[in-house]
C-alpha cells in the first residue's frame, strides 16, 4: 500500500510511462481478414483450422474473415492461403469489406445471392482415414484421389471427370472401375 498521494501519483506515472515504452506495433483484431480465432500481425494455424471448419459447414464465419482469396466464397482454398501466411510466406490477404456478407454452414449468401454447394470431394489430401479426423465423421481417405472426400453414390457427387464406383463408394477415373 502506498502511504501518500505524491506517491500513488508517481507509481501511476511510471506504470503509464513503461505500458507506453512497452507498446509495440499496431496488430490486427480478432475479426480482421484470416483471423477469425486470433489477433496479431498474421494468422495463426487455429485461424486456418476456423477457416477450413467454415468452408465445410462446420462453422458460420463472415465473408470478410474468412474468404481470404476474395472469390466471394469460403473454400478449402482460402484455408490454404490463410495457412501459407501462417507460415510466413508472403501471401496477400483479399477479404471482402465487412458489409452484410456472411456465410452460414454449406450455404453462402450475400446480399444479392445465395449458392448452395454440393460437392463432396475437397481438396485435403491425405493418405490414410486418420488424416480426414478434422472433418465431418463421413469424411474418408479416398485412396484413388488422395483427397478426404464423403462417399459417393451417383456421379455428380465426383469433381473433375472422376465417376462414382457405386460398390465402393469412392470416386475414381472410369478407367479404373470394373
Amino acid at each position: 500500500m502506498l502511504p501518500d498521494r505524491c506517491s500513488r501519483f508517481a507509481f501511476a506515472a511510471a506504470l503509464l510511462a513503461f505500458a507506453l515504452a512497452a507498446a509495440g506495433p499496431a496488430l490486427a483484431a480478432n475479426g480482421d481478414c484470416s483471423q477469425p480465432v486470433s489477433s496479431g500481425d498474421d494468422p495463426t494455424a487455429p485461424d486456418c483450422s476456423y477457416v477450413l471448419r467454415a468452408s465445410v459447414g462446420l462453422v458460420t464465419c463472415e465473408m470478410c474473415v474468412c474468404d481470404v482469396n476474395g472469390t466471394e466464397t469460403t473454400t478449402t482454398a482460402d484455408a490454404l492461403a490463410c495457412l501459407r501466411k501462417a507460415v510466413g510466406l508472403d501471401i496477400p490477404l483479399d477479404c471482402p469489406p465487412c458489409e452484410g456478407v456472411t456465410t452460414t454452414l454449406a450455404q453462402v449468401s450475400t446480399t444479392s445471392t445465395s449458392t448452395t454447394s454440393t460437392t463432396t470431394t475437397i481438396p485435403v489430401r491425405c493418405d490414410n482415414n486418420a488424416d480426414c479426423d478434422a472433418l465431418p465423421d463421413e469424411f474418408r481417405c479416398n485412396p484413388n484421389t488422395e483427397t478426404c472426400e464423403k462417399p459417393c453414390t451417383r456421379d455428380t457427387h465426383c469433381k473433375d471427370f472422376y465417376e462414382c464406383n457405386t460398390s465402393t463408394g469412392y470416386c475414381q477415373e472410369p478407367a479404373l472401375q470394373f
